[in-house]
C-alpha cells in the first residue's frame, strides 16, 4: 500500500521516471508468473499463460513498469475470481522494422464489473461495489498507476465486462526491437506429434494452441481411451496431468521408452517415479517450457542466461541471520548464499536469535517456522514488539508449510515474505536480491565463479546412493560440493534425529514429535530422499491431529527406513582418521587453551568455531575418563546445545 501511494505521488508530481533499458520478454514471463502462482495460493483457479513464441527475443522498454503493470492486472484479477480461470495474452504486432506494439490481455472468471462502475475504475482511492467486496484488501490505486505508466509510456488501456462472468483488461504498449528473432522456436523441421491426457479444459486447450503454432500436431486422448492407440500415430511426446497418471498411464510409460512421457504437476507438487523416459513441468505450461521438451532441452535451463541479473552481485557488507534448530538447513543457506561474499551468522533456536539481534543490526532474518519451545512467529512477535530497531527489517519464514492460510499467518504475525523448503538456489538468491537494501547490493559483470557452472543446468554428477535422487538434490542445491555437506550434516544427525522422534512417540509428545518429523520431512527432500520425505509428511499430517493411533503404527516403519539411511550412507560417510597408536596425548595446558577458545566461541554463540575446536581435540588421545567426557562434548555440540557443552567444559576443567 505504501508503494502505491509514494508512486502515485511520484507520479502526481511529474517525478515518476521512464527507465528504458534492453529486456527479455520471457524472462520478464517467467518472473511474473511466480508472483500470480504465489498470489492465487490455494484458490481453484488455474493460471493459463498464452504467450505468442514469435515475439521478439529482445526488447527495449521499461521492463520494470511493465511488470508492474502486469503484476497490477493480475492482483485484481486474483483477488475478484474464486474459481476457473486468469489467463494472461501476451501478443504484438510490428509497428516498423524496429518497433512493435506490445499487446496484453489479462482475462479472468471472476465477479465481473457493472457497466455502470466502468468510469470509476481508474480513480484514485476508490473501489467498486465496496459493500460487496468489503473483504477485499487494496488502496484503489492499482488501476490507477497502471493507466498513468501505460500513459507514461505511450500505451493505453481499456476493459471488458460481463457482471458475473468476468473481465478482460487489455493494454498497448510501443517497444522498440533489440533482437528481431522469435523468442520460441522448435528446431526439428518435421512436424512433431505429440498427444495430450489431460481432465483440465483451460490446459488441454492451452496446450493443443501452443503445440500447434509451434508446428506440431496435437492428438487428443479422451479420459476413457486406451492409450495403446497412440502407437499408430507415430507420437513422440505424451503430455498427462498428474491427477490422471494413473498406474495403467505409468505401466503404459515404461513400457514404451521411445515416447517421453511429461508429467504437469502443480507449483507445490513433487513426484518421484522411476520412468527413465518421464519428465515433470510445472504448471504453467505455456509456449516457452513446451518448446524446451520437444527441444529435448532441460526445461529450465533457458532461463539460466536470461536470468543471471538476479546472480550478478555480492553484498560483502550485508549481515544476514538464518535460524533454523535444523543443521542441514542451516548448511544449505550458508552453502548456497556463500558466493554472495555476504557475513552470515546462525542461529539454532529462536532464544538464540532474539540474544543475536539484541546486539548486532542485521539486514535480513530469515527464520525457520517451526522450532521447539519458541517457534519462528512468536520470535518474530517478539522482534518486532520489543525490538523497535528491527521494525523494517526483512524476516522471511524458512517453511515446508506452503499453504495459503499459512503464507497469511506469517505476513499477519510480522514476516515479510517466505522461502519454501526444501530451499532451492534461484529462490533463496532471488529473495536475497528483493529484500537487502540497495546500499548493501554491488552489482559485478557476469555471475559469480560458483553460480556459473551450476546454476539452471541439470546435474551431470554420476554417482548413484540407493534411496537418493541426487541429480534432484543437486539441482535444488546448485553443486555437488553443496551437496555433500549437506548430506554429511544429514547423516551425522540422522541417529539423534531416531531417537528424539521414538522417544516423543513413546511418550505421546504430539507437539514435539511433529517437530521432529517436519524437520525430517525437509532436510530428506533436500538430499533427495523422496520416499523418507512422504513418510515423514503423513506423520507430520497425523501429528497435526494428534492421531496417536496413526503414528504409533506407522513410526517404527520410518525409524527402520532412518535406519536404513545410516547403513547406507555409512560408507560413504568415512574420513581419514588418525591410527589411535599416532596420537599424541593431550596435555593439561592445551586442553585449557581449547576450552577458553571454546567458551569464547560459546559467549559470542559461534557453534561453527565450538564444533571445529571440538574435531580438533579428536586427534589427540585423552587421559582415562576423559574420552568419555570428549564423547559427551561431541554430542551436545551436534546437537547445538550451548547450556550442556557450557556445563561439560566446567567438569572437565574441574579435573585438570
Amino acid at each position: 500500500m505504501i508503494n502505491d501511494i509514494l508512486d502515485f505521488s511520484k507520479i502526481e508530481s511529474g517525478k515518476m521516471d521512464i527507465d528504458v533499458e534492453p529486456y527479455d520478454p520471457m524472462s520478464l514471463v517467467n518472473e511474473i508468473s511466480n508472483i500470480i502462482v504465489a498470489r492465487i495460493g490455494d484458490k481453484n483457479i488455474e493460471l493459463i499463460l498464452n504467450i505468442d513464441p514469435e515475439i521478439p527475443a529482445k526488447l527495449m522498454g521499461d521492463s520494470i513498469r511493465l511488470k508492474q503493470i502486469i503484476v497490477n492486472l493480475t492482483n485484481n484479477a486474483v483477488k475478484f475470481t474464486q474459481n476457473g480461470k486468469i489467463e494472461l495474452r501476451l501478443g504484438f504486432v510490428k509497428r516498423s522494422m524496429d518497433e512493435i506494439i506490445l499487446l496484453g490481455d489479462v482475462i479472468d472468471t471472476g465477479i465481473g464489473i457493472k457497466k455502470e462502475n466502468f468510469d470509476k475504475l481508474f480513480r484514485s482511492f476508490e473501489q467498486l461495489d465496496s459493500k460487496r467486496n468489503r473483504n477485499i484488501e487494496g488502496t484503489g490505486l492499482g488501476l490507477v498507476i497502471t493507466k498513468r505508466f501505460l500513459e507514461l509510456m505511450d500505451g493505453e488501456i481499456r476493459v471488458e465486462s460481463e457482471y458475473g462472468k468476468g473481465s478482460i483488461f487489455s493494454f498497448m504498449v510501443p517497444q522498440k526491437i533489440v533482437e528481431d528473432r522469435p523468442s520460441v522456436t522448435v528446431r526439428e523441421k518435421k512436424k512433431i506429434i505429440v498427444a495430450g491426457f489431460i481432465s483440465n479444459p483451460y490446459v488441454k486447450e492451452q496446450l493443443k494452441w501452443d503445440i500447434e503454432r509451434l508446428g506440431g500436431v496435437f492428438v487428443e486422448i479422451g479420459l476413457m481411451d486406451d492409450p495403446e492407440l497412440l502407437l499408430t500415430r507415430e507420437v513422440e511426446f505424451l503430455f498427462v496431468e498428474q491427477v490422471v497418471f494413473s498406474e495403467r498411464m505409468q505401466e503404459f510409460s515404461k513400457r514404451h521408452p521411445e515416447i517421453t512421457t511429461v508429467l504437469i504437476i502443480s507449483q507445490n507438487a513433487s513426484v518421484n517415479y522411476s520412468i527413465p523416459n518421464l519428465e515433470v513441468v510445472k504448471k504453467p505450461v505455456y509456449s516457452y517450457n513446451v518448446a524446451a521438451i520437444l527441444n529435448h532441452e532441460d526445461l529450465y535451463a533457458g532461463f539460466a542466461e536470461q536470468e543471471t541479473e538476479s546472480f550478478q552481485f555480492i553484498a560483502p557488507e550485508a549481515e544476514i541471520l538464518v535460524v533454523d534448530d535444523n543443521e542441514v538447513n542451516l548448511t544449505v543457506a550458508e552453502g548456497l548464499l556463500e558466493p554472495l561474499q555476504m557475513k552470515i551468522d546462525t542461529a539454532c533456536s529462536g532464544k538464540e536469535a532474539i540474544e543475536k539481534i539484541s546486539s548486532k543490526k542485521y539486514d535480513i532474518v530469515f527464520m525457520d517456522h517451526m522450532m521447539p519451545e519458541i517457534d519462528g512467529v512468536e520470535t518474530t512477535r517478539i522482534i518486532r514488539e520489543f525490538h523497535p530497531e528491527y521494525k523494517d527489517v526483512p524476516i522471511i519464514a524458512l517453511t515446508a508449510n506452503v499453504m495459503n492460510e499459512t503464507r497469511n499467518m506469517f505476513l499477519n504475525e510480522g514476516m515479510n515474505d517466505f522461502v519454501a523448503k526444501p530451499i532451492e538456489l534461484k529462490v533463496i538468491v532471488s529473495k536475497i536480491r528483493n529484500w537487502l537494501p540497495e546500499s548493501k547490493i554491488k552489482n559485478i559483470e557476469g555471475v559469480p565463479a560458483e553460480y556459473q557452472n551450476n546454476k539452471g543446468k541439470k546435474s551431470d554428477i554420476d554417482i548413484e546412493i540407493e534411496g537418493l535422487d541426487i541429480k534432484y538434490a543437486v539441482n535444488l542445491l546448485g553443486s555437488e560440493k553443496l551437496f555433500w555437506a549437506v548430506l554429511k550434516d544429514y547423516y551425522r544427525t540422522l541417529k539423534k534425529k531416531i531417537g528424539l522422534i521414538k522417544s516423543y512417540e513413546e511418550a505421546e509428545n504430539w507437539k514435539d514429535y511433529t517437530i521432529e518429523v517436519h524437520a525430517l520431512k525437509s532436510s530428506s527432500r533436500q538430499i533427495g530422499a523422496i520416499e523418507l520425505s512422504q513418510k515423514a509428511e503423513n506423520l507430520e499430517a497425523a501429528g497435526n491431529r494428534e492421531d496417536g493411533q496413526t503414528i504409533h503404527m506407522l513410526t517404527n516403519e520410518l525409524v527402520s527406513q532412518c535406519l536404513r539411511y545410516v547403513e547406507i550412507l555409512g560408507p560413504y560417510m568415512k574420513e581419514e582418521s588418525v591410527d589411535e597408536g599416532d596420537k599424541k596425548m593431550v596435555s593439561s595446558k592445551q586442553l585449557k587453551e581449547i576450552f577458553a577458545k571454546q567458551k569464547e566461541a560459546l559467549d559470542n554463540l559461534d557453534m561453527g568455531a565450538v564444533e571445529t575446536l571440538t574435531r580438533e581435540m579428536a586427534t589427540y588421545s585423552f587421559a582415562p575418563g576423559q574420552q568419555e567426557l570428549y564423547e559427551v562434548l561431541e554430542n551436545a555440540v551436534e546437537s547445538m546445545d550451548v547450556e550442556a557443552c557450557e556445563e561439560i567444559i566446567r567438569e572437565w576443567e574441574e579435573l585438570l
